[in-house]
């Protein structure tokens, strides 16, 4: 225990403080059944691929322009009290669409925009500046790290029951709907452990209100983030990242399993793996390399990049025989794992830079409200080219995406590494001038 917390830079009640923290991301347990059984959850929510496509890019709509207008709310509202608030919004819908079946459609897009209020734009730049706050300034991809294989651990234990459950239930709708209604009403339960155990004064106990009153105020705040390079280079390069995880939590399943027509048992251990085993591993050993092995996060998120778009385009080229099927498999959990070992870090470059506590989550939000702007235009984008083309074409042109967007994500890094080195310069210098 004690190596792990010096590894995180956590006394034992910050650390609780941080389990407590990550463990509300259960939040996001419900729109995770379509990783494992994607044909059933959209039958359950009668939609197309299209359609489906469609909902979840609103989600992405209301997460990132709620980002922008809404992120300054995090440094003023007391933290217990927003995540509360989220579980519940989050929760309340997701029961409905578990509960009642043939909704009509206008429901489900108020639903789905539900989730992007509740479970993104005021709910995960709190998450970011909860986390930020809690570690040091040299242990910020140790404790962005930890959090996502903790996260990635707890989705490889709900891929499980995803799957216990669907067969439970008849391998049928009704299967899909027993995960859609119990995770719903955990996350609602579980409001009440952040209640109790997450402080009242909770990331304000070290400022002097009235001495920054002044300073308080959300266009102040905004657009002192906005001033930070940082901001900006983190949000680019966590944008290449999100548009990776898009396609590989959501559309490689249907890839391995419509190119070579496996079974739907045989997908779902697909999913299990690819969307939880995968992640697990991927998150703990990102955050010791960028801790240890390299000078900045953005360095290591640089090297990831390329084997990214280096897989993307070997995937392309592979023949789809059944010859073929175990390499590509190997291939698609090799983006998977690079992906989540990305998503791990593709915050902590705004800690490592030293941005002040004060506009932390604005930061935050103003770099999430880049990084997430796939999410608005990559489901939907994703589930049409997939219903107008064969499935070697669809994906054929979604790997080369896939590829193009890791060029997107060296560039960014490669300037965020540069922000950083130099802002490292100037405090040594300061350092040795006093």
């Amino acid at each position: 225990m004690r190596v792990l917390l010096n590894y995180l830079g956590m006394d034992k009640h910050r650390f609780g403080l941080f389990l407590v923290i990550t463990f509300s991301t259960s939040i996001y347990w419900w729109s995770s059944i379509k990783s494992v059984i994607y044909e059933p959850f959209r039958h359950a929510l009668g939609v197309s691929n299209a359609q489906l496509g469609f909902l979840l890019g609103l989600i992405g709509f209301v997460q990132i322009f709620g980002y922008a207008l809404l992120g300054w709310l995090q440094d003023l509202l007391p933290i217990r009290k927003l995540i509360a608030v989220d579980l519940w919004g989050y929760g309340i819908f997701a029961l409905i669409l578990g509960l009642v079946p043939n909704l009509p459609y206008w429901f489900l897009v108020v639903a789905f925009a539900a989730y992007g209020f509740f479970g993104d734009a005021i709910y995960w730049p709190t998450i970011q500046k909860s986390t930020k706050g809690l570690a040091t300034e040299k242990t910020q991809a140790a404790a962005f790290s930890v959090q996502e294989a903790i996260r990635s651990g707890m989705g490889l234990i709900i891929t499980w029951f995803t799957l216990f459950l669907f067969t439970v239930g008849g391998s049928n709708l009704f299967g899909a709907r027993l995960s859609m209604t119990i995770y719903p009403i955990f996350m609602m339960l579980y409001s009440f452990v952040v209640l109790k155990f997450i402080p009242k004064d909770f990331m304000h106990d070290q400022k002097d209100e009235k001495d920054h009153k002044q300073d308080r105020n959300g266009v102040s705040m905004v657009l002192k983030a906005m001033k930070l390079p940082i901001v900006w280079t983190t949000g680019f390069g966590a944008a290449a990242t999100y548009l990776i995880y898009v396609a590989a939590n959501t559309y490689f399943l249907p890839f391995v399993q419509n190119s070579f027509h496996l079974s739907d048992a045989a997908a779902g251990l697909f999913g299990t793996v690819n969307s939880g085993l995968v992640g697990l591993i991927a998150a703990a050993l990102s955050g010791v390399l960028a801790t240890k092995r390299f000078k900045t996060t953005p360095q290591w998120m640089t090297l990831l990049y390329v084997i990214v778009a280096v897989i993307c385009v070997c995937i392309v080229m592979t023949p789809r025989t059944s010859s073929w099927m175990l390499p590509v498999v190997v291939l698609c959990c090799a983006v998977t794992f690079i992906c989540v070992a990305l998503r791990a870090v593709y915050y902590a470059p705004i800690g490592e830079s030293g941005v002040d506590s004060d506009i932390s989550a604005t930061a935050m939000s103003i770099a999430s409200f880049i990084g997430y702007c796939p999410s608005f235009f990559a489901y939907p984008l994703f589930g049409a080219i997939i219903d107008a083309f064969d499935t070697r074409t669809a994906y054929k042109i979604i790997f080369i995406m896939l590829a193009a967007f890791s060029l997107v994500g060296i560039v960014a890094c490669t300037f965020g590494n540069r922000v950083i080195m130099k802002q490292r310069r100037l405090e040594e210098a300061a350092g040795i001038e006093v």
